[in-house]
């Protein structure tokens, strides 16, 4: 009776990650959640076409010394005001792989994060055939960061954020809602 408990739990532990997988979020949709449940989805194209896209050279808390990228996308709090979440006062910042950020309005109001959807194309990227000639940007991958990743103006940050609020730069985004 014993072993046929244990493969019972070993089925169920089995099945468990397979209905998991089958529940997840399509990674390039960004979903904008009201506390009703009420949704807006956003694919990289809409994020491009529908609002203002802002350039962002900056480093990451993971580059390099002396390492900038330029990121492209549109402000989170535009896409917020767009989606009726300007009066909402924390929100979660959702990655795929369910990794959690809670970021306040005020973090927003201050620092303007965007959404990225591209970084400017590099020497590099053109070599490796990523980016063709006379190609300004590439979409972010998911070696990126991408599609759609959290990006934070480092060098307004303050320096206590450095350490202790890495988490507010959340790669992989596919949702963003107000804090439960």
């Amino acid at each position: 009776m014993k072993d046929f408990f244990k493969v019972i739990l070993w089925l169920a532990l089995l099945g468990h990650p397979t209905i998991a997988r089958s529940q997840s979020p399509d990674p390039n949709i960004l979903t904008i959640e009201q506390a009703t449940g009420k949704t807006a989805t956003y694919t990289e194209k809409q994020l491009r076409s529908g609002f203002d896209l802002h350039e962002r050279t900056t480093a990451t808390p993971w580059s390099k010394k002396g390492q900038k990228t330029i990121f492209r996308g549109p402000l989170l709090k535009d896409i917020l005001a767009r989606s009726h979440l300007a009066d909402v006062k924390e929100f979660e910042v959702v990655a795929y792989n369910d990794f959690i950020a809670r970021v306040t309005s005020k973090e927003i109001d201050a620092f303007s994060p965007m959404v990225a959807i591209e970084q400017q194309c590099a020497e590099e990227d053109r070599a490796s055939g990523l980016c063709k000639d006379g190609q300004l940007y590439r979409p972010l991958s998911i070696d990126d960061g991408g599609p759609f990743y959290l990006v934070w103006p480092l060098d307004d940050l303050p320096s206590s954020y450095i350490l202790s609020r890495k988490s507010i730069w959340v790669w992989f985004v596919v949702n963003v809602r107000p804090s439960r």
